[in-house]
Parts: structure tokens; sequence; C-alpha cells
């Protein structure tokens, strides 16, 4: 990098990180889920409703739902039993994971499933509850997207409120989030058991991660930080893109010494006549 600053080595790897995702499409999965609420978990690890992945290169899209599911078994989806769920939700878990193996090479782009309380670990810690083993997909292969956003444009790129980051974002570049259902609503939605609705919600996300990635991709995503902001354009931000290039130095080095030489003689003069 000609020109060096924290900053500029971050957005750098933020790139890298986009790039790595786009150089082969057709190796590319996007990933999201939804989930029973953490608050009315009363601390249990969230059932899964509904995970749903669409590939890259061709925006095909994969789903393993309680309602279809539930479908597939004869049963009321609208109607279900705890018994029944757990039953439900072991046999979309096993055909998820058997999902998973076949794509072991891919990488898999997320929106925040980090840990265990949304996330992948999140997902297979339920299905170890329900009596299932579960399969590791490699941290290598895991791309937390909104970790690369805040790389490439800082982490003030959108903000929380009202909405979260996702919606948010969506919002503020036009990408429709007609059925992503917010925090509050999908809470509520699988307390009412409309697992069709979370469903609708889960596919409508990954639809808007990839939009997201698109327009990050053609340098088309409006963010809420500033060119100065994203490319560490303060004085600091500059003084120290300076300090690490001996080129700049030298250049600055040489237009102090135009200018201390080219304004001596005014210097001297001003001084001459105040005499």
């Amino acid at each position: 990098m000609f020109f060096k600053s924290k900053r500029l080595i971050e957005r750098s790897e933020g790139q890298k990180l986009l790039n790595l995702i786009l150089e082969d499409k057709n190796k590319s999965l996007i990933i999201h889920y939804s989930c029973e609420s953490f608050v009315t978990s009363h601390g249990r690890t969230p059932r899964i409703t509904s995970i749903c992945l669409r590939y890259l290169a061709s925006s095909q899209t994969k789903s393993f739902s309680i309602h279809l599911q539930a479908q597939f078994e004869n049963k009321d989806f609208n109607n279900l039993t705890t018994e029944e769920y757990d039953l439900l939700e072991k046999k979309m878990l096993e055909e998820f994971y058997k999902f998973s193996k076949s794509h072991k090479e891919y990488k898999w782009i997320h929106w925040n499933m980090r840990d265990s309380n949304f996330g992948f670990d999140a997902i297979a810690n339920r299905y170890r509850i329900l009596g299932g083993e579960s399969f590791q997909i490699d941290d290598d292969r895991r791309y937390d997207f909104p970790r690369i956003l805040g790389k490439l444009y800082t982490y003030g790129y959108e903000e929380n409120q009202p909405y979260g980051r996702l919606l948010n974002l969506a919002n503020r570049n036009n990408i429709s989030i007609k059925d992503a259902l917010k925090g509050k609503e999908e809470a509520e939605a699988f307390d009412n058991k409309e697992y069709l609705k979370l469903h609708k919600s889960s596919l409508k996300k990954v639809d808007i991660i990839e939009s997201i990635i698109d327009r990050a991709d053609k340098n088309e995503l409006k963010v809420n930080t500033t060119a100065k902001q994203i490319y560490g354009l303060s004085i600091s931000g500059i003084i120290e893109i300076v300090k690490n290039n001996w080129i700049l130095i030298l250049i600055w080095t040489i237009v102090v010494y135009i200018f201390g030489a080219a304004s001596e003689p005014l210097v001297q003069n001003f001084f001459g006549t105040s005499n």
C-alpha cells in the first residue's frame, strides 16, 4: 500500500474478505435463520423455526423449516404440541446437517451468527439437545458480513435503532424489507405459532443480504459514514499516512523547504521595513 494507516489497512482487509467471497460465487452461500426469542426461552437454547440458504452465483434458495417439515409429516403446523415440535425440529436439523456436510468446502456468509445465543453454535447446541450429532462448519469458512462492512466503511456504517443494522441498511439503500420481521415481531410470531411468517422473514433476509453484498461489490452501497471517515482523512489520519511513507515524508520536507526558502525574503523585507 502506497498510502498506509490503521484505517486504510483495515479497509484493505475488508476488501480482501469481500473479494474472497466473490472470487468464486459458485462456492459461496448466504445463510440466515429464525428462532424462538432469547427472552421467552428463559435461558434455554432457543428453538429453531427456519433456516434459509442462498447460492450466491445463482440466487437459488434452499430452505429448512418447521412449517415445511410439518407438512411432510402431515401435521398441522399451526397447532403443534411441544413434543411434535421437538420431533419435527430434530428432523429439520438432520436435513440441514446433511446439506452442511455436502457443502463443507463452501464459504458461508452470515449476518451476526457469531455465538451460542444466535449462530452456528446455537443451531448445533439445539440439535444436540434434541439428540442429534451436529457437523461443525470450519471457522475459516464462515464470513460475518457486518464485520466485513465494518472494515470497509468503519463500524459506524449503520445505526442499530430502530430496526437493527440489517433492515436499517436495507431502508437506506431502498431495498425492500417486505416480509422481513423485526426483533419484537419475530418473538410475537413464534409465540403465536406463525411459523410460515418466520420462514418468509428468513427468506427475505437472505435476499436483503445478497442485495447488500452486490452493492458493496459495485461500490454502490449507501452507508451512514462519510468518505472522510471511511478513508481516515482526519488531520491525525493524514499525519499517520505521511509518517508511514518515506516518499511522502520526503515530499513534505521538500515542500516545507521550498516554502521556507520562498518566504524568507518576504520575512526579511517585513522586518527590515519594520526597523
